[in-house]
């Protein structure tokens, strides 16, 4: 399989801009912007995959780092929550992946922020 190339590196930082980017796009019912997410959702399209993923392991890392003490002690590691921003991002990555996007439209967003990330949009 080749290697699929990001214009953008994945950062935490830049994970966490496209998606307060894509929340004030939704503010302003900017649905163009999340038009360009959706399409490359339910096209299944490669970098938009490769970024989804790549931010879904950077949110767990930086959850994980700062629930460190919180996990070493835990007994029942394997019940850690991440929160909602994760877990939508892991959902979202999941259905591009199935091919069910077009099925979830309320992921058009993170969808939209992803495709952001990727250089999709203008």
């Amino acid at each position: 399989m080749p290697q699929i190339e990001i214009e953008n590196v994945v950062t935490l930082k830049s994970v966490e801009y496209a998606h307060t980017r894509a929340v004030t796009e939704q503010q302003r019912n900017n649905l163009a912007f999340a038009q360009i997410g959706m399409r490359a959702a339910i096209n299944r399209d490669a970098k938009l995959l490769t970024v989804l993923d790549k931010a879904t392991e950077i949110m767990i890392q930086a959850e994980e780092s700062q629930r460190k003490n919180e996990i070493a002690f835990s007994d029942e590691f394997a019940k850690r929550r991440y929160t909602t921003e994760t877990q939508l991002w892991r959902e979202a990555y999941r259905m591009v992946d199935e091919g069910k996007a077009k099925d979830v439209p309320h992921l058009q967003w993170i969808y939209a922020a992803a495709a952001f990330l990727c250089g999709y949009q203008l």
